[in-house]
């Protein structure tokens, strides 16, 4: 996240002490900060929408070494698309099960806090634009083509101008989508998941280490995959995991 550019509130309710709920633009088509557009009507909102979870700063998933805490779910959410914008309605819990969801609520009615982020899995690949939006253009921007929404948390700052963040800062989805484009889309999203993390330390380790050709020279790595979508987040990630095995 690197924009002082903070979103909106796009609805608060005369009775929101009564309801908790308020709602959120979540998304919409504009670039964000990261150099990626998330195209609305892309969006598969099913699995959210049979239960969706809202977050704070997306720590809702623990990490890869475990340490869930299940305040850190502040509330629940319903998705739908509405004037090329996803529109999220968040419903906080109440002070006496969650004081965390509480203090969050409060600072979002005091104006402390506007801003939610996205976090999804990409569906399908994604291409680079044209011209300067090539990769290597004066304006690179790369452009999803299909994803599916996960969770959405009220955050700090958002990385795109109006209110919304690519969804791969929470440290799990973000490692998670590392490993998938690090070992070139050869296991599901699912597969990885329910993989220790010694095994995926040991596939990342044979990938640094590419077999030579019959000409005696390593084959290159490809080059197409954006920046963001292979963090520093998911590096720390991975590091700490495997501090924690040796340990």
């Amino acid at each position: 996240m690197k924009t002082n550019l903070i979103g909106h509130v796009r609805k608060l309710a005369g009775n929101v002490e009564e309801t908790r709920t308020i709602e959120f633009v979540a998304s919409d088509n504009t670039r964000d900060a990261h150099g990626t557009v998330v195209p609305v009507d892309k969006w598969d909102l099913t699995r959210f929408n049979s239960n969706g979870i809202i977050g704070y700063q997306h720590n809702v998933y623990g990490d890869m070494c475990g340490n869930e805490d299940p305040d850190r779910v502040i509330g629940t959410g319903q998705a739908r698309i509405e004037d090329n914008q996803l529109i999220v309605s968040m419903t906080f819990e109440p002070a006496e099960l969650n004081p965390l969801a509480e203090k969050i609520f409060r600072k979002i009615l005091h104006g402390t806090l506007k801003a939610v982020s996205v976090g999804f899995v990409p569906t399908k690949e994604g291409a680079w634009g044209e011209g300067e939006e090539a990769k290597n253009g004066s304006n690179p921007t790369y452009y999803f083509d299909g994803q599916e929404l996960l969770e959405v948390s009220v955050v700090n700052i958002p990385s795109n101008k109006n209110a919304l963040k690519r969804g791969f800062r929470d440290n799990t989805v973000d490692a998670i989508n590392f490993i998938y484009r690090a070992l070139d889309g050869r296991f599901r999203y699912s597969e990885i998941e329910d993989m220790k993390v010694r095994d995926i330390l040991d596939l990342l380790d044979e990938r640094k280490a590419p077999e030579k050709t019959e000409e005696g020279e390593a084959p290159e790595v490809p080059e197409d995959i954006p920046e963001d979508r292979a963090t520093d987040d998911a590096d720390v990630v991975l590091a700490e995991a495997e501090l924690a095995i040796d340990k």
